[in-house]
């Protein structure tokens, strides 16, 4: 194949980019799309599309709740202090948070047993045992809505780990993974080990270096008007119909996610606001170990040890609630591609990244030096829309 119809095929495929957006906002599944795409660390595609007839005006550099996307950020800042020796895997939780010394699992059949020791390790791998309160078959999840832990904007990071601590494991810690709120209490270890809130900690230490402005746990009033409103549906409607498509239509999450409360409210498992911009710039630090502008965060060694899949065999693939990953492994800082022979959308070996609970996505090849953002608001959709932005813009490589 000459050089001219590889050309013209990359074209059509980047133009397959804004078709599959653009279908996806035509089918009523989401009010707006923003993407943006990076090859070899040179722009290769972006853009946005919105639904014609919105009441509310689409902003320039438009600000999103990125809700799961603050985890590998987090995860970042463990590793920072790891490789400062501040920090180590293998450190039993309960000798930084004593809370956690004494833990009980509660079965599926409700029985508990006492809960083997928890390690620094596990909360960044999701195998310490923790849940969420969105998995209607586990019966600590019902626990967790009880509390109602996950929807309590108002209470702080220490205080939202200290609820936590008189709730039950799921598991034992180490016996399979279960995507659970073990981020929220890394973030909380990192506040205790570095003697800093979580939030000026990101912001000394991540967000100034890599030129992040827009990335933070809260909006200044001036900036709200460029926050996107929330569509999607509630946690209720969720859990009484999760396999339901449902009319697109806002909702309100400022009471769980709040803007405007940077003094108390920050989480490690969700909680950051940003833009695709500013999460562009996480995206290719995590090709390189370092800023745009060539500060290192971590050294190069260091990136290979938290880029490798840390899941034995058995207990792969890892499941989201119903949901497989088949071809995936995890990582220390999310999902990480290790048999592209078992993936159920195009991908590449070594691809890892990580998406949100509104829609939101990113990859990083660390083979391709290849990159890509996806931003929209919309709560508990089923749709495809994120892979398939992701296999449109893998096919444009040339």
């Amino acid at each position: 194949m000459n050089t001219r119809m590889l050309d013209y095929q990359a074209h059509s495929n980047l133009q397959l980019l804004k078709t599959v957006a653009q279908r996806n906002v035509d089918n009523n599944q989401f009010a707006s799309i923003e993407w943006q795409i990076k090859k070899d660390g040179d722009l290769f595609n972006e853009g946005s599309v919105t639904q014609s007839d919105l009441d509310w005006r689409y902003p320039q550099n438009p600000i999103y709740r990125i809700y799961s996307m603050t985890k590998p950020i987090v995860a970042l800042m463990g590793v920072i202090l790891i490789e400062r020796g501040q920090l180590h895997l293998s450190t039993a939780l309960a000798d930084i948070l004593p809370e956690f010394r004494k833990m009980e699992v509660m079965r599926r059949d409700r029985t508990t047993e006492q809960a083997r020791p928890i390690i620094i390790e596990q909360l960044f791998t999701h195998r310490a045992g923790f849940s969420y309160n969105f998995f209607p078959d586990c019966p600590v999840s019902s626990l967790y809505r009880q509390d109602g832990l996950m929807n309590d904007g108002e209470c702080s990071l220490e205080d939202f780990v200290s609820r936590a601590a008189q709730l039950p494991l799921a598991n034992q810690p180490n016996e399979r993974w279960h995507y659970s709120i073990a981020t929220d209490i890394l973030a909380r270890v990192l506040e205790v080990v570095s003697g800093k809130p979580l939030g000026a900690l990101l912001q000394h230490e991540i967000f100034d270096t890599l030129d992040m402005p827009d990335t933070q746990y809260f909006i200044s009033p001036s900036e709200r008007d460029r926050l996107l409103p929330m569509y999607g549906r509630s946690l209720d409607e969720i859990l009484n119909a999760p396999d339901a498509t449902s009319e697109l239509k806002k909702i309100d999450v400022s009471h769980q996610y709040p803007c405007d409360r940077p003094e108390s409210f920050a989480r490690g498992g969700h909680g950051l606001f940003s833009t695709t911009k500013d999460y562009m710039q996480f995206a290719q630090f995590c090709l390189t170990g370092h800023s745009a502008m060539g500060v290192p965060l971590v050294s190069r060694k260091m990136m290979d040890f938290m880029w490798a899949n840390r899941l034995p065999a058995e207990q792969l693939p890892y499941w989201l609630g119903p949901f497989p990953a088949p071809g995936y492994g995890f990582n220390l800082f999310g999902r990480i591609m290790i048999d592209p022979g078992q993936a159920i959308s195009l991908t590449g070996l070594g691809e890892g990244g990580g998406g949100g609970a509104a829609s939101t996505f990113f990859w990083a090849d660390r083979n391709e030096n290849f990159t890509g953002v996806v931003m929209t608001q919309n709560l508990g959709t089923l749709s495809s829309m994120r892979t398939d932005m992701m296999a449109a813009a893998y096919q444009a490589i040339a």
